[in-house]
Parts: C-alpha cells; sequence; structure tokens
C-alpha cells in the first residue's frame, strides 16, 4: 500500500463481525476520519501530491422502502494541517507551479442508496457534487492564494447497525476540477489548478 491503511482495515472489520441492531428512518447524524491520498495538477505539467488525514461531519436523512433505503446527505471533512509536496519538496517550502498547496476543507453534497444484507449489514453507493476549498501556489516563493474548486464525488460503502447507530466504511472519490474561486497572484493573473482524491472513511452514524 502507498500509504498506512490498517487503522480503516480493523474497523472495517469491526464492521462485519459486531452485534447488530436496526436502522432506522429520520435524520441521521455522525461523525468520522478519513484518510484521503490527493492530487493537484497545474495545466502546466506539474502535479503536486498530499496524502492526510481528516476528521468529518455527516448530516442526511434516510428513506426507506422494502429492504432498500435512500435519501440525501451532506458531509464535510475538514483537515489540519494539510501540505501537498512536489518531488518530496512542500509546497511551503517552494513550489515550481501553480497547483494546489494545501486544502482547508472537502464537502460533498450527494445522493445515497443501499440495501439491506443480513444481520444488520448493508451495501450502499452514492454521487453527488463536491466542494474542495485550499490554498494554491501563487509565486515559487511558496506564497499563496485562496482556491476553491467543484465536481463530482463518487463512493461505495458497508455499514453496520452496531448500539444505537450504524458504523460505516466508504471508499470516496472526488474529481474537482471547475474552479469557482482562481488563486490570483498579486498583478491580477489567474490560475486554475484542479483537484483528485481517493478517501477511505470511517463513520459511527447516530439516528434521532
Amino acid at each position: 500500500m502507498s500509504y498506512s491503511m490498517k487503522p480503516f482495515l480493523l474497523s472495517a472489520t469491526i464492521i462485519f463481525s459486531a452485534t447488530a441492531a436496526t436502522a432506522d428512518q429520520g435524520f441521521y447524524f455522525g461523525g468520522g476520519l478519513s484518510f484521503s491520498r490527493a492530487n493537484s495538477d497545474d495545466s502546466f505539467g506539474s502535479e503536486s501530491t498530499d496524502t492526510s488525514p481528516a476528521p468529518g461531519l455527516t448530516f442526511g436523512y434516510r428513506f426507506e422502502k422494502g429492504n432498500a433505503f435512500y435519501g440525501p446527505e451532506a458531509d464535510i471533512d475538514l483537515f489540519l494541517g494539510s501540505d501537498f509536496e512536489f518531488n518530496n519538496t512542500p509546497c511551503s517550502a517552494g513550489a515550481i507551479g501553480p497547483y494546489y498547496c494545501s486544502r482547508d476543507a472537502v464537502i460533498r453534497l450527494r445522493g445515497i442508496y443501499g440495501q439491506s444484507l443480513s444481520n444488520g449489514l448493508e451495501w450502499f453507493g452514492s454521487g453527488g457534487v463536491g466542494i474542495m476549498i485550499g490554498d494554491g501556489a501563487v509565486a515559487p516563493s511558496g506564497i499563496t492564494d485562496k482556491g476553491v474548486n467543484a465536481g463530482f464525488t463518487v463512493g461505495l460503502g458497508l455499514q453496520k447497525s452496531i448500539g444505537r447507530g450504524m458504523l460505516r466504511g466508504e471508499v470516496i472519490y472526488d474529481r474537482l476540477n471547475s474552479s469557482l474561486t482562481k488563486p490570483t497572484e498579486a498583478r491580477g493573473f489567474e490560475y486554475e489548478p484542479d483537484y483528485e482524491a481517493t478517501t477511505m472513511k470511517i463513520s459511527y452514524i447516530l439516528s434521532f
């Protein structure tokens, strides 16, 4: 593996082995931890990468029909200490292109659809739109400016009823290449770095 996923694999094992309860229709919220690998291309052939953990929050509404469930969901991942690198050089130490140097948050608005399997275990897929807020390089010295990218997000996961809630494990792919706010240098030149990430996320969801 290119980066450590042991905590997530361990949590996935817990999902399969824990005691089942029953999921409820209605509103739900939860918290979790994600671990992702992100790439940012500056359109000139230079690409920066970042591998960072992020705590996150999830809110949604669950509808049920037979053994299927579906509904809208919003989630946010908040990054602490994110620092993209190019050839093992942190962006904060110097950038050779106008790619993203850090990410503050990723927000997703998506639809969820899934089905019950057995013993409280469920599979689900997700799809929708995402927004990434970060800082893009605008000078080789590592000077940055705020940028916001938008695009699509898809995911696939498993969840299992445990106690009063659901333990969820999922893999999410974000491709956010449309610039809503472009990092801009002092002379007014705007850059349009793209953003792509694959994320493993573990959450605990409670109904209310």
